[in-house]
């Protein structure tokens, strides 16, 4: 399953309206903002139609999990379905096991998941995390207008951090890249990107900039966010772009007539079941435009090419302004590690 898929959930009183593009998507917030509401009015219209009162319109096959039904496990509700975007209710506690992200990975659906807790089972992007809004700008409409937003978008925030340390969750081409960009500063490499946090509890001073895959560090970025305020002495900002190999493709360092089209519907790209995560298509996508070129890419080693100060240029202009920065800016000392 790929592509984009637009949802328009309706009742008299209220009107979801929203998309899901990834294969993981998951809606967050408190009691009351609508969630039960939305899955609800989708398994209704799903069960009886217009009979139910609600209408949902849109371009997908779906199918909505509310709760364990008498003598049918959840295995057998969701294994049979295919090229489906599969709802499922907070409160089903399936969703944090071994057994149930195997079935995300292998299935080649889409999912999209209530749940409040992180669900550090699966890799999903921190823009595919959402919570339901009001929006009050439609006036044209008699109902309730609702829609996803985003809400992780606005990073990194880096007011008044030095940058002083480094953090890649990579350790190997990402890490050599970033360390030969930013030689005036202290690199360390989390060695994962479940590690980031573990290694930024191990620097008591200095202001850090952690860089991690955002395709694949939704269930990560609220215990880091949540730590990083804690530490009133010391500016931790977090940057989160798709991945290294998304810098560089973005870049235009590699020629390609087709990754405009990519870029601007990446979706319609990507097949659920060959990639877990977007950061597994761009790493994959930049091997195979590359592998018999003189430049050829790799995870482990990265080639000199990249390296080289013009093409180290045109992939820092793909970043962040205050981070293009750092190269021009070091800071008067570089704290080391205390580990």
């Amino acid at each position: 399953m790929k592509g984009s898929y637009h949802f328009r959930v309706k009742s008299k009183k209220v009107l979801f309206e929203f998309s899901i593009k990834r294969n993981i998507t998951i809606i967050k917030g408190e009691s009351a903002t609508g969630k039960t509401t939305l899955l609800h009015m989708m398994y209704e219209y799903l069960r009886v139609g217009r009979e139910s009162g609600y209408s949902v319109t849109t371009d997908a096959d779906y199918y909505v999990y509310l709760r364990r039904e008498v003598g049918r496990t959840w295995e057998e509700a969701l294994y049979p379905l295919k090229d489906t975007i599969i709802f499922i209710e907070e409160n089903n506690h399936f969703v944090f096991s071994k057994e149930f992200a195997e079935f995300v990975k292998i299935s080649g659906n889409y999912f999209v998941l209530v749940n409040r807790s992180p669900l550090k089972m699966l890799p999903y992007s921190i823009h595919e995390i959402y919570e339901i809004v009001t929006d009050g700008k439609h006036t044209d409409i008699k109902e309730s207008y609702h829609q996803l937003k985003e809400l992780y978008s606005n990073y990194p925030v880096a007011e008044n951090n030095k940058m002083e340390i480094i953090i890649t969750e990579d350790s190997n081409s990402g890490f050599q890249f970033f360390s030969h960009l930013f030689e005036k500063r202290t690199v360390i490499s989390a060695d994962g990107n479940s590690k980031i946090l573990d290694q930024i509890q191990k620097l008591k001073t200095g202001d850090i900039l952690a860089i991690a895959d955002g395709a694949a560090f939704g269930s990560m970025i609220e215990n880091c966010l949540e730590y990083f305020a804690t530490r009133v002495s010391q500016r931790i900002s977090v940057w989160m772009p798709e991945s290294f190999e998304y810098l560089i493709l973005k870049s235009g360092l590699i020629p390609s007539k087709e990754l405009s089209d990519i870029f601007a519907s990446t979706s319609d790209y990507i097949e659920a079941k060959e990639y877990e995560s977007w950061e597994r298509y761009f790493t994959q996508l930049l091997i195979s435009m590359t592998y018999d070129k003189t430049y050829k890419y790799s995870k482990k080693i990265l080639d000199s090419y990249y390296l080289q100060d013009k093409h180290m240029q045109k992939i820092t202009e793909t970043f962040p302004e205050a981070i293009q920065n750092l190269r021009e800016e070091p800071p008067e000392t570089c704290p080391t590690s205390t580990n």
